[in-house]
């Protein structure tokens, strides 16, 4: 049949095989006119696999994939049933250089796992040395494409586990042993068995815990295991891990640079430079943290040491702040030469509906979206844009809060506080509909939405919601809605993600489906925030308050008609700051202290003078339309 001259081997099984049409046809599309028998049996093998070619790895990959278990393998019950066994077995040694006396389909799935680690560690396994196949080289291209093998990957995922639960997990307690006589090193590579992630984890958890420093090699370690197989199981223990080992790099930098800034103008601008990374890796610390179901490893040893040291390095960053308000402010609230966020319409709306009457500025205000949080959003938005935004800074109204946040963004004449509210040039700008009669006096075709009412909004309502409007605020409030309830404020950072998520999908809208061409995304304020519970000690009394005088306060900062001296505070005129029709005082903590108050969360505030609370971000697109086509760019911005 089909001219293949047969053995007595191929005989015995021949005729059964073909006594079904489906099988002669699958053959047929398989069959060259030059097979000989060797080639005829991977024919047969590949029909019976449902391989769609003769390829050995995937005949094999198929077979394994179905159970390591003969007994319960319907495949290798048809290759039984044609007498393919001897010849299947012969194919493999061929192929792979897999020999045993005794060969099982499980022995074959151990010497894949075991001629891996041989080939990719510099560990000698000699109590499983029948295990190692002669074709490393094949062995490796086979494992390769079943770890990278979109729907059988799993099933490998599953006979690993399995393979190390067996007979009292005595190939994993055989495993450990070898690797602790180890460097990482030696092992760094391999990839079969999840055991060396494990045991990767362990090392620098361990190696942190004893105060071990060797920051880089141990980024150089979880760096390395990114694209290996296994990391996408560990990846939020590995994120964790990363970004802790990152705050005690950084960390042990600025305590040896020490924070010696010389002004409050340095000492900002530094922040956004490199300080505010200490928030930045606590913040992602805790969200890997909080995602991992295998928490433990980190809970103690790592999570303990995270929180002690941010405290610590920030309690430094924000006594050095505390000194130089008090040697340059003299009670008025005002950064030299750091633009204020008061000027925010003046200096970025306004400078662009000037210049080219045919932008449309679309401006998103994330509530509580504090500098650092900008950093990631950045990155994200310039994969949508891109790479056209831009990072900028300024610094925000004091008391750092959403009422006199969000007024001091809007264009203004006068900012006024009266009746324990925020006016506008005589508007009061509490609700969005207040704030678009505000913007409407800045510029006539304005537009006010909320941003989960617009970006749900179909292409052609939003595209006539916003038709003929020049500025659009977009008004997002996912950060600061989560930190202020008590329920919720521990879910903060992956309020934080979300937040980001949100806004570059709002951002993608704005840009491709309703042709806005100036985007700019900023804050009313920022926040401060500590995982650990609060001591007393954390918390200031407001016994020498007079009850009758205060006006307005929360956990961060007390507004008050009495001038009065309270340690541990700061105090500012407030007329430095807006209009009033009384004399008043805003006293905000030193550092990250909190007032004492009823009621909500006190791990999330915000409202003081911290650099966390009032380095505030403004991220803006470049005018790359006006770029030359060719040659050297000659970026001119426009404003």
């Amino acid at each position: 049949m089909f001219g293949v001259k047969s053995g007595k081997s191929l005989d015995y099984g021949i005729v059964p095989f073909f006594a079904k049409i489906k099988r002669v046809s699958d053959i047929r599309k398989l069959y060259n006119h030059d097979w000989k028998e060797d080639k005829f049996v991977l024919g047969m093998l590949a029909v019976i696999t449902r391989s769609p070619t003769i390829d050995q790895r995937e005949i094999v990959r198929n077979l394994l994939v179905a159970s390591l278990d003969e007994k319960e393998n319907t495949i290798w019950s048809e290759i039984e049933k044609f007498e393919l066994v001897e010849s299947f077995w012969t194919m493999v040694s061929r192929h792979f250089g897999y020999s045993s006396e005794h060969p099982t389909l499980k022995k074959l799935f151990l010497s894949f796992i075991i001629t891996h680690m041989n080939r990719k560690t510099k560990i000698a396994f000699a109590t499983y040395k029948q295990y190692i196949n002669r074709q490393s080289n094949e062995c490796e291209i086979f494992l390769r494409g079943w770890l990278d093998h979109s729907k059988d990957s799993k099933q490998f995922d599953d006979y690993s586990r399995q393979l190390l639960l067996e007979a009292d997990k005595k190939l994993e307690k055989s495993l450990i042993s070898l690797l602790n006589k180890k460097d990482v090193e030696d092992y760094i590579e391999a990839e079969s068995l999840d055991i060396f992630d494990k045991n990767i984890i362990t090392n620098i958890v361990t190696k942190m815990a004893e105060e071990g420093d060797d920051f880089d090699k141990y980024l150089e370690w979880i760096d390395s295991r990114k694209t290996k197989h296994w990391y996408t199981e560990y990846e939020n223990i590995y994120c964790g891990i990363e970004n802790a080992v990152k705050l005690h790099q950084l960390s042990k930098e600025i305590k040896h640079e020490g924070i010696n800034e010389q002004s409050l103008n340095e000492l900002f601008k530094e922040y956004t430079n490199r300080y505010y990374l200490l928030d930045y890796y606590y913040r992602k610390f805790y969200y890997y943290y909080d995602k991992d179901n295998e928490k433990e490893i980190l809970k103690k040893d790592i999570k303990d040491k995270v929180e002690k040291l941010y405290k610590k390095m920030v309690d430094s960053l924000h006594t050095r702040w505390d000194e130089l308000i008090e040697s340059e402010l003299e009670n008025k609230w005002n950064i030299e030469l750091i633009d204020n966020q008061d000027h925010f319409y003046k200096n970025y709306v306004n400078n662009i509906i000037r210049r080219n009457d045919r932008d449309k500025v679309a401006v998103i205000i994330s509530d509580a979206l504090r500098y650092e949080n900008a950093v990631e959003l950045k990155d994200v938005l310039n994969k949508t844009t891109k790479g056209t935004m831009e990072l900028k800074v300024m610094a925000g109204s004091l008391p750092s809060y959403t009422k006199l946040g969000m007024a001091s963004l809007l264009p203004h004449k006068t900012i006024e506080y009266k009746n324990n509210s925020i006016f506008v040039d005589g508007i009061s700008s509490e609700g969005t509909v207040n704030r678009e009669k505000i913007l409407l006096n800045g510029h006539p075709e304005s537009k006010v939405f909320k941003l989960k009412d617009l970006i749900d909004l179909k292409k052609d309502v939003a595209r006539d919601a916003i038709r003929g409007k020049r500025v659009i605020y977009i008004y997002h409030n996912t950060i600061d809605d989560t930190g202020d309830k008590i329920s919720s404020e521990e879910k903060v950072f992956d309020a934080v993600e979300s937040a980001i998520y949100e806004i570059d999908k709002m951002v993608r809208k704005l840009a491709t489906s309703l042709n806005v061409t100036k985007i700019i995304v900023t804050s009313d304020h920022g926040f401060i925030y500590n995982r650990e519970h609060l001591e007393s000690i954390d918390k200031l009394e407001k016994l020498d308050f007079d009850k009758n005088k205060i006006i307005e306060s929360n956990k961060r900062f007390i507004l008050s008609e009495q001038d009065i001296s309270i340690k541990n505070t700061h105090k500012f005129s407030m007329d430095s700051i807006v209009d009033s029709d009384k004399k008043m005082y805003v006293y905000v903590p030193l550092g990250d202290l909190r007032f004492k108050s009823q009621g909500g969360g006190v791990n999330f505030a915000h409202g003081g003078a911290s650099l966390q609370e009032i380095v505030l971000p403004v991220l803006r697109d470049f005018p790359i339309n006006n770029l030359p086509k060719y040659g050297v760019y000659s970026y001119i911005p426009l404003w």
